[in-house]
């Protein structure tokens, strides 16, 4: 009850297991077996959507509605709200905000964030929860096989959708190393409408403090798995002492169709990058049988 009890009261309080949460979601999977001549294959659908929400939260009491986790899933992100670039100086006299209490001079590429309670001044209280994680809220798959003569195929896709990650910029490499697609699309003189803000310091608090322009979407399809075999005619394979020989190659994490977060790996639930990236690993071999 730390939360909801002030540190100046001097109480230190026992640890308590005093927060309520539920879960609910479901899963399923569907199949299909067909044959079209000498073409045999098997096409299969797996999916699975989980959520959690608090219903009980200890939380502090001068909390706005809009920073509480009672409501919300676990591990949300309280954060101002990303409101796109000031192109220039006449772009932040028009706005109008008061943003001293959390800088103290704009400058031309900074970001916007939005006024969310109104009070014409940008301040801790403009900060929002918001209602994802870096969970999915859908993860599933789809796997093929196929026959055709003596060949063999085998493909299995994977993805997930409805988590954010945060981007830690102060953990992009040793020396804080921005990402290519922000670098390249930064704002500039010569490029004032951009998207991106402009390149500043990453220990300023400002730029890379909790904000949603850190938060992307990673859903992600990846070819996750895929497999192709012959199997040599045994009129061949015998005549050396082998009952059945088949050649192979296959591949793990050969493609990935869709990635919303860019460099970074969908997979990988650490903001900080400091992860060892999954390999793209190809294999050849056979099979044999005596």
């Amino acid at each position: 009850r730390n939360a909801s009890v002030p540190r100046t009261t001097g109480l230190v309080l026992p640890p308590e297991n005093i927060g309520k949460v539920r879960n609910k979601g479901f899963d399923g999977q569907v199949s299909y077996n067909g044959q079209a001549g000498g073409l045999k294959f098997s096409v299969g659908v797996n999916g699975g959507y989980a959520q959690n929400k608090i219903l009980f939260w200890d939380e502090a009491p001068g909390a706005p509605d809009w920073q509480r986790s009672t409501g919300r899933p676990i591990n949300t992100y309280v954060a101002y709200e990303y409101d796109g670039v000031f192109k220039d100086q006449a772009d932040i006299d028009a706005k109008g905000l008061d943003y001293s209490a959390i800088v103290k001079n704009l400058r031309p590429g900074d970001m916007k964030y939005k006024d969310f309670n109104g009070d014409g001044k940008i301040t801790p209280d403009d900060r929002v929860r918001n209602n994802r994680t870096n969970l999915p809220l859908f993860q599933g798959g789809m796997n093929i096989t196929a026959s055709f003569k003596r060949f063999d195929l085998a493909v299995l896709f994977q993805g997930a959708a409805g988590a954010q990650q945060y981007i830690s910029l102060g953990e992009s490499g040793n020396i804080g190393n921005y990402l290519q697609e922000i670098y390249t699309d930064r704002w500039t003189v010569d490029n004032p409408s951009s998207v991106h803000p402009r390149i500043a310091n990453r220990s300023d608090q400002y730029y890379s403090g909790g904000n949603t322009y850190w938060l992307r979407s990673s859903d992600y399809i990846r070819l996750k798995n895929l497999e192709l075999g012959y199997t040599i005619p045994e009129n061949l394979s015998t005549k050396v002492g082998i009952s059945s020989l088949r050649l192979y190659v296959n591949a793990l994490n050969l493609l990935t169709i869709v990635n919303k977060l860019g460099s970074y790996d969908p997979e990988a639930d650490n903001a900080t990058g400091q992860y060892y990236p999954q390999s793209r690993i190809v294999n050849t071999g056979l099979a044999l049988r005596f």
